[in-house]
């Protein structure tokens, strides 16, 4: 493993806002500094008033992840924390008493570039292909999706620049589409975009055949907006519209890209040898299991 990659492993723990990372959150996110705290509280107390759900954490840190992924505009931040804690109440054998680490099981279904861009944010690939549905239950593969998206947003940094998603479904078959329900679909769309807090730049499916295409258009009418379907797009096999909008720097090298890729068991292992306390709490707080 190259020193690049052990920095960047370390730097997933990261919890400082850096000066290029505020000069993005203005950039992006809407954000300034001198109104940050004054934000931070309307949005407090729009919760504690309103009384429309109960998030796990009322900090500073917290919030500050809803607000940077609605513009900082509060109500929609609101509407967002309401969604997350709903999607929580209704899915509690997702996240409850799960332990974090015990996904490493999933190997490299997930895979993720440790090269964040402003335009791209993180990249995270997920092979649906590698899933054996004997194996491991589809539920498994949206508590990994989960994982993925509420370590990421404790970064302040993918707090700002989000991230992009390619679906790969090379070596789907019929057994795995059996297990795609309209309720697991619901499930992931609710935690790829709609309910968690994460600037979700666009979903791109690849490697997938015209009738799979048409199995996922089945699932359109479940969106719960209509601003998640228009941010997915389906490549087929055609990587050249895949660099339409991700430049090939940020791909890995399968998808005519110069990066290297690192699997969800990699990704978590590292965080395992340097996590402290902090992220143990973070972790405990979410209803997750932690070691003792």
């Amino acid at each position: 493993m190259s020193l690049f990659q052990e920095i960047a492993f370390k730097a997933e723990l990261d919890r400082h806002v850096h000066p290029e990372c505020e000069y993005q959150a203005r950039i992006i996110c809407g954000e300034d500094p001198i109104t940050r705290a004054n934000v931070v509280e309307e949005l407090r107390n729009m919760i504690n008033e309103r009384g429309e759900c109960h998030p796990p954490r009322l900090d500073d840190a917290f919030l500050l992840r809803f607000l940077r992924a609605r513009r900082f505009i509060p109500a929609r931040a609101h509407r967002l924390m309401v969604r997350y804690c709903t999607f929580r109440e209704q899915n509690p054998h997702l996240w409850r008493d799960v332990y974090w680490y015990g996904i490493s099981r999933l190997g490299n279904i997930f895979e993720g570039v440790l090269f964040d861009r402003p335009d791209v944010g993180r990249l995270i690939i997920c092979r649906l292909g590698e899933w054996d549905p004997y194996v491991f239950p589809v539920e498994e593969l949206i508590r990994g999706c989960l994982l993925l998206v509420e370590l990421g947003t404790m970064q302040p940094k993918l707090q700002v620049l989000g991230c992009t998603v390619i679906v790969d479904c090379e070596g789907i078959g019929m057994k795995h589409a059996r297990q795609l329900t309209p309720s697991i679909a619901l499930q992931a769309m609710n935690v790829m975009g709609f309910t968690l807090p994460l600037h979700q730049r666009g979903v791109h499916i690849v490697n997938c055949s015209r009738l799979f295409e048409k199995l996922l258009y089945v699932f359109k009418r479940l969106a719960p907006s209509d601003d998640i379907w228009e941010r997915v797009h389906f490549h087929g096999y055609d990587y050249n519209s895949l660099h339409r909008y991700i430049d090939p720097v940020c791909l890995p090298k399968r998808y005519g890209g110069y990066r290297e890729s690192v699997t969800l068991k990699e990704w978590l292992t590292k965080i395992k040898k340097y996590k402290n306390k902090e992220f143990d709490e973070d972790m405990r707080t979410l209803g997750y299991a932690v070691d003792e």
